[in-house]
């Protein structure tokens, strides 16, 4: 998913509100507009025009065409600018990124929003076109393996390259066979290393990884630490994977730590009840 201060020069806007200030007609009566002397003080009120009101149904449909241009505008998953859509079945709507994101690496074939199972996607440039409008004519390309059909040859390429082992420096564009050949490649040309823990169990794509220097992975994977070395984890890229304190290993949460302690240690209630670990 700023705000800029504007700065005033002493007076600048307050010389402009004229007679809207509390003490505009300070010096009339308080009805607005003086009674003129040549006029007759019980003169009968001129008629004003009064404007009609919009109707009800106008407003209605200005609010909902405002509302939707500001929800189309980015993706409700991820709050990023849209550049094409992935339009399931049930004719709701993400960016292609999380919809290719949410079959691939997550394996989710139901809606994110109102999780109805989704044999296939559409990823299209139109915002608002029912999946019912789209011909096999007009989404000619495929992808058998995710289920997805594409609009244009563009969106497809522009969609499918994100799969692949492409370099997380922002400036390279190596792509590489596998994920052994790209570490090669990071710790070759770049000088930097990939946490394996993040690899298998991280779900973003290979580009979003992040690099780490030879002295940083230490910080972000404990494992590899000679002594104890602490660091916060904010100033981490990633944070940093928790670590057993007895088997010296890492794992990629605390969920999966809280299954590993269960499983294979001991726990004391008297030490849990008084907060100590790793005894």
């Amino acid at each position: 998913m700023s705000t800029q201060t504007q700065t005033q020069k002493p007076g600048g806007q307050r010389g402009r509100r004229g007679n809207r200030g509390r003490g505009g007609n300070r010096g009339g009566p308080r009805g607005g507009k003086p009674v003129s002397a040549s006029e007759p003080k019980n003169a009968p009120a001129q008629p004003v025009e009064e404007k009609a009101p919009e109707s009800n149904g106008n407003m209605v449909e200005k609010t909902i065409a405002v509302v939707e241009e500001d929800e189309d505008a980015v993706c409700w998953i991820c709050a990023e600018p849209v550049k094409y859509y992935a339009v399931s079945e049930c004719n709701h709507r993400t960016c292609h990124v999380c919809g290719l994101r949410l079959r691939a690496l997550y394996k989710k074939l139901e809606c994110t929003f109102c999780k109805e199972p989704q044999t296939s996607v559409i990823f299209t440039v139109s915002p608002d076109a029912l999946w019912a409008s789209y011909s096999p004519d007009s989404i000619p390309y495929k992808d058998a393996k995710l289920a997805i059909s594409f609009e244009t040859q563009d969106i497809m390429e522009e969609s499918l390259i994100l799969l692949r082992f492409n370099c997380p420096e922002s400036t390279c564009d190596y792509i590489a066979n596998g994920w052994s050949d790209l570490k090669l490649h990071t710790r070759g040309t770049h000088g930097k290393l990939l946490c394996d823990l993040c690899i298998r169990f991280k779900k973003i794509f290979a580009h979003e990884h992040a690099l780490y220097a030879p002295s940083l992975l230490p910080l972000h994977l404990p494992s590899l630490q000679r002594g104890r070395i602490t660091a916060p984890k904010e100033q981490i890229d990633g944070g940093v994977h928790p670590l057993c304190e007895f088997c010296r290993e890492c794992f990629f949460g605390d969920d999966e730590l809280y299954a590993h302690m269960r499983e294979r240690h001991e726990e004391c209630f008297v030490c849990k009840r008084n907060e100590v670990k790793d005894q």
